[in-house]
């Protein structure tokens, strides 16, 4: 009897998570090279999924994941090189002209020369610049200039609470998708601009939806998220005369409560140097 595919992988760098099964819906999130997901249905070209790094649901098209029987997952899942990749997205080439995108973030067997993917060697095409910083604010500041991309988690466009997401990813910190899930997955502090301090994370209220928005607190009244681009301006009615960062009236009216900086919990190995709300 054919065994049934549980398990799947992402084949390329990026595959976009859809709200429906179809090319013009919704991208709610995306799936990253490397990543593993359970599989739990099929429609045409389509396939439900489910991730296994952040238990989002949502269709992808079934040419973009690879299925593994549940042998050859436990391998890929177990490989002891599988590592977060920690430089800005970048291309490598394989033996057989075979060309992959690897984007910041993959969760892929690396090396200081390129990937291994299911047994073919891939170089990079130039060398990778790295990304991640001796700190999750290290590595924010590094995303500075990134174009704004509603369901994105990569330095190719990020929503708000990807881009939170993703700099804690880097460092080892696995958190929900989505701002109020991450609101409540944080030690809460307080209500006002007064209570923040640098590296605390604050949330965001916007009409009747209690967290629509999100971003990282520098100090000085600062705050570095994603809106537009990713970019830092000032969130306090006292420095609205602040030359170097535009002032965000609406943020400054919104805020609906402060974390502080979420820790370190060793689940995911990171490579070395040698309306869903937003």
């Amino acid at each position: 009897m054919k065994e049934v595919i549980r398990y799947g992988v992402t084949d390329i760098g990026i595959v976009p998570i859809r709200e429906t099964p179809n090319e013009t819906a919704e991208m709610v999130n995306q799936l990253l090279l490397g990543e593993t997901v359970e599989i739990i249905s099929h429609e045409g070209v389509w396939t439900r999924i489910v991730s296994h790094f952040d238990n989002y649901e949502g269709w992808v098209n079934a040419s973009q994941i690879r299925g593994l029987t549940e042998p050859d997952y436990h391998h890929w899942v177990e490989h002891p090189d599988r590592r977060r990749f920690p430089y800005r997205s970048t291309f490598a080439v394989g033996e057989s002209e075979h060309h992959i995108q690897i984007p910041c973030g993959a969760f892929v067997p690396a090396s200081y020369r390129g990937i291994e993917w299911f047994g073919e060697e891939f170089q990079f095409r130039s060398e990778p610049v790295r990304i991640k910083g001796k700190t999750v604010l290290d590595t924010a500041r590094a995303f500075l200039g990134v174009s704004y991309l509603w369901g994105g988690r990569t330095d190719g466009g990020i929503d708000c609470s990807g881009f939170i997401q993703t700099t804690h990813m880097l460092h080892g910190i696995s958190l929900p998708r989505d701002s109020p899930d991450q609101y409540r997955f944080g030690e809460h502090k307080g209500t006002r601009l007064e209570d923040a301090e640098p590296g605390d994370i604050i949330f965001f209220k916007y009409k009747d939806r209690p967290i629509s928005h999100i971003g990282f607190y520098l100090g000085d009244g600062r705050l570095l998220h994603a809106s537009a681009q990713v970019r830092i301006q000032q969130i306090d009615p006292n420095r609205q005369t602040d030359k170097q960062h535009s002032f965000n009236e609406a943020l400054s009216e919104g805020i609906e409560g402060i974390i502080r900086p979420y820790q370190p919990v060793p689940t995911q190995p990171i490579l070395q140097n040698h309306e869903t709300q937003r």
